[in-house]
């Protein structure tokens, strides 16, 4: 099928007119089947690029076809860039043609002759005849490379262009310049920018004056900055003022950007925001005006133009609107307290808003201000600022809690009322007492007089029943528990402002404590605290503590300690771990595997903090895994009995397990110490050496054979670049290879020196850095499962789009998503990750893979895992079309479920 497709785009073209639907689809056809060869796309691009230079031919279809083959197969991205720019330096070339040219070109391999610095091919861009030409020069603007003088001039006069698309990219490419494109110090031509700008915000189209305020926006700021200290906030002021003027504007989308503009400006007077929320001009703001343009034929611009702004923006019938203007305000309450006490009750009220989105914004405004302690809550705003407490929405609930948790109240009784919202929260919707928990404990420890106060109140509701029985069933007496361990204490002197009975009867709750408090302590943290304030005195926060409301200690002391705790954890496990050795070489397995699992649940533990957990805790997992399947190979080589009984098969996979565990560890970490490489080659060794010794086929004598040699030369290059020492085992094992040599049969026949060897051999403590990377990967397909299967039709490949997350891989990192069906036969698809985003610590992306094998079934269950290839001596893998060198799996298993027949 590929030839004749070559076949008719190579030599047929004689036959049809050249870029005829027959030879278009041939061409498609080559260039998006990722199974193409390198030869035919070669032939391909010599076919295409031998008719850049004729002129009766349809250059933009063939720039389109130049352009999938450049994105579908990067490799080949340097030679297309290459012909075109011979191409676009062609004096015969028609100025039509250069913007799908110019487009296939990489700006940075282009020198000495770059086409994007002549200006003269700018110049005769940007004023060609044909509107789609101007229009994507000024698009492009920022790749060209002329100087700035060329630059402004052509873009302000093209702002005068009688078609509305042109005005709106020349005051588009306005803005791309002054975000970095250029560098201008000359304040009169900063002036003109603007006030072209300015200008444009009365024209006739919605586009050109959407483009305008972002304009006006980005020009002005700049016009602020270059301002003499004495006129600075008079031209600040005069931006705003011009900028609510189009708050007003009769589209939806200019005064969502006039709103966005708004939130940019750094500084503004007291008396122009306080114009925003008035319904007329203020007594001194009357007579003010700034330069600017009021009106088409108005060039004064009044402060009384600033008058209601936000008031009208959170007032507008569109939801986009009153969010847009919600977010402005949290940027403008920064700049005066008297204008944060006056946005607070309007922000109030917009908590009765129907749209969730409003809502959200209009409490994520909240929080910013009660982070700057801005946020003064009045008794007369408590219905409307708890009952978002109580909200059907969830989103609301939260952000509701998160501005909660930073409000400062004045009187108990506010403080009471939160406290009794916050319960009522609870009782209706319980999936969320972790956050209601932490939100408990937040304001109980900023306003700990009133904690002291309340518990003293409900302290009945709090005792055991008559029995003796601590039935704390009641949400109300739990959240009253949670409130209580926030009280002020004195940990120096051992006395607390509350009972120390009531820390006593929170041990019993102490689970669900440590999950609501999860970001401040961990539960044996907890449980030291709670016991120790139990046996503590009762004193009075205002005689002992002198008025002051302490702070409880919970998160400063225990925070920190957790955060060394980590670290300090792994560290003696690393240190522990050497000292099960000699009890594996006694047989105590069992003993040993407890203890392993033990420290694998406490490791465990810190893992649940951090997403994705931290690469030291991985690895100490991984390798406590690795002990534990050693541990019990050893347990059975050594015991005659197990073998005799239970056969190898028991061993062979203990051994498998082991060996892929530790390629693994060997792989899937950045930066491991060579000390640290050596121990697992070690460990890799006694792996391999207990394969070979107990005599079970010589199926695989000569892969493992191979195998320990490919590993005793790193194990050399490690030794002369770190200068470490080897253990007897290494020494003695090495000795043993030299004596055997070659033999073909060697270790089978000598059994009892690699029994020897093995004698010698014990673990050594590890120090592993705190910043190791762990090469992750996470593949998902949204709203897939055996209720929704994708559709497919048999016999017909299938795209199947992918999700996925790369965690710490970089872009020369070779990947593969290996596509396994029922048959167990694996198809795999290669992943470049230079044409996706992100950044090596993090990268997310969707990919739509082919999967070409599709039978003759009605449902079909694939399974599919990103497999990363690494490089080793000697081993290369089987698979055709597929990974050169062999491969560990770095994510999970994802279950694709496919069905010919879809409801």
């Amino acid at each position: 099928m590929e030839h004749r497709l070559l076949a008719d785009v190579v030599c047929k073209h004689g036959q049809f007119p050249i870029l005829s639907p027959k030879f278009t689809d041939a061409s498609l056809s080559l260039i998006t089947n990722p199974f193409t060869s390198d030869q035919t796309l070669t032939s391909l691009l010599e076919t295409l690029v031998a008719h850049l230079q004729n002129p009766d031919i349809n250059h933009a279809l063939l720039f389109s076809l130049l352009s999938a083959l450049s994105n579908h197969h990067p490799r080949l991205r340097h030679r297309i860039s290459a012909a075109v720019h011979a191409f676009v330096l062609l004096p015969t070339t028609a100025t039509p043609t250069l913007p799908h040219a110019l487009s296939l070109l990489e700006p940075a391999e282009l020198t000495p002759f770059d086409p994007f610095s002549d200006e003269s091919m700018f110049l005769s861009l940007c004023f060609w005849q044909c509107v789609k030409t101007r229009r994507w020069t000024l698009r492009n603007v920022s790749k060209f490379h002329v100087r700035p003088s060329v630059f402004l001039t052509v873009l302000l006069g093209l702002t005068k262009d009688p078609y509305p698309y042109i005005r709106e990219a020349a005051l588009d490419g306005l803005v791309m310049l002054s975000n970095g494109g250029i560098a201008v110090e000359d304040r009169s031509l900063i002036e003109c920018c603007y006030f072209r700008s300015v200008e444009l915000l009365f024209d006739a189209e919605n586009s050109v004056r959407c483009s305008a305020v972002r304009a006006v926006s980005e020009w002005g700021q700049l016009l602020v900055a270059l301002s003499p200290d004495k006129t600075k906030a008079d031209w600040s002021d005069a931006l705003f003022v011009q900028l609510c003027l189009m708050v007003r504007d009769r589209d939806m989308e200019i005064r969502v950007a006039a709103f966005s503009a708004l939130g940019k400006i750094r500084t503004v007077s007291e008396d122009i925001l306080m114009l925003t929320l008035a319904k007329k001009a203020l007594s001194g703001t009357n007579e003010k005006t700034f330069p600017g343009q009021y009106t088409a034929k108005l060039f004064k611009l009044p402060a009384t133009a600033a008058v209601f702004a936000f008031v009208n923006g959170l007032e507008d019938e569109f939801y986009q609107v009153r969010r847009s203007a919600c977010h402005a305000l949290k940027k403008m309450t920064v700049h005066s307290a008297k204008f944060a006490g006056e946005v607070v009750y309007i922000l109030m009220q917009i908590l009765n808003e129907d749209s969730v989105v409003v809502r959200l914004q209009a409490l994520e405004t909240l929080h910013h201000m009660a982070m700057h302690d801005l946020l003064k809550v009045e008794e007369s705003h408590l219905d409307m600022f708890f009952g978002a407490l109580v909200d059907g929405n969830a989103l609301i609930r939260s952000a509701a809690r998160k501005t909660i948790q930073l409000t400062k109240f004045q009187k108990l009784a506010m403080f009471g009322s939160c406290i009794d919202v916050l319960i009522k929260n609870l009782e209706l919707c319980p999936q969320d007492e972790a956050d209601v928990f932490y939100v408990l404990y937040k304001i109980g420890r900023s306003h700990g007089k009133f904690v002291t106060r309340i518990i003293h109140e409900v302290s009945e509701e709090l005792e055991p029943s008559p029995y003796g029985k601590l039935g704390f069933t009641k949400v109300r007496t739990i959240a009253l528990l949670v409130l209580a361990i926030s009280a002020p204490v004195s940990l120096e002197r051992q006395i607390c402002t509350i009972r120390p009975e009531i820390y006593s009867y929170a041990v019993t709750l102490l689970g669900r404590l440590a999950r609501g408090l999860g970001g401040l302590t961990d539960q044996n943290a907890l449980l030291d605290y709670l016991s120790h304030c139990s046996r503590f005195t009762v004193g009075s926060a205002s005689e002992i503590f002198g008025g002051e409301v302490l702070d409880f200690h919970l998160k400063d002391s225990y925070s920190q300690l957790q955060k060394t705790s980590e670290t300090t954890c792994v560290e003696i496990v690393f240190q522990k771990v050497v000292d099960l050795w000699p009890l594996i070489q006694l047989g105590c397995v069992n003993e040993v595997v407890r203890t392993l699992r033990s420290w694998k649940e406490e490791l465990q533990f810190f893992s649940l903090d951090s997403r994705p957990p931290a690469g030291v805790l991985v690895f100490a997992l991984k390798y406590l895994h690795v002990i534990k399947l050693l541990g019990k190979a050893w347990a059975y080589y050594f015991s005659k009995r197990s073998l005799h009984f239970n056969g190898i098969g028991i061993l062979e996979a203990l051994l498998c397990k082991t060996e892929r565990r530790l390629k693994e560890m060997l792989y899937r970490f950045k930066d491991l110490s060579r000390g640290v490489e050596m121990h697992i080659l070690e460990l890799m060794l006694v792996t391999y050496t207990l394969r070979l010794s107990y005599g079970g086929g010589t199926i695989f004598f000569e892969d493992y054979t191979s195998k320990v040699n490919s590993v005793f030369r790193r194990v050399e290059i490690l030794g002369k670049e770190e200068s470490i020492e080897p253990s007897p085992f290494l020494i003695d094992l090495q000795n043993i290879s030299h004596e055997i040599g070659n033999s073909r049969d060697g270790f089978i026949h000598k059994p009892e020196l690699l029994q020897k060897s093995l004698n010698l051999f014990s673990l050594k403590q590890i120090v592993v850095s705190e910043k190791l990377d762990y090469l992750d990967a996470e593949i998902d397909v949204f709203d897939n499962d055996f209720q929704n299967p994708l559709p497919f039709i048999s016999g017909l490949p299938v795209g199947i789009p992918f999700d996925i997350t790369l965690h710490n891989i970089s872009l020369g990192t070779r990947l593969w998503l290996a596509i396994t069906d029922g048959e167990k036969s694996t198809q795999f698809v290669f992943l470049d990750l230079h044409e996706f985003g992100g950044c090596n610590e993090i990268r997310k992306f969707t990919f739509v893979a082919p999967f070409f094998r599709t039978p003759k079934v009605k449902h079909l269950l694939l399974k599919v895992s990103v497999v990363m290839e690494w490089l080793s001596e000697g081993q290369h893998s089987k698979h055709l079309n597929g990974p050169k060198q062999d491969f560990i799996y770095l994510s999970k298993g994802k279950e694709i479920h496919l069905s010919t027949a879809v409801k």
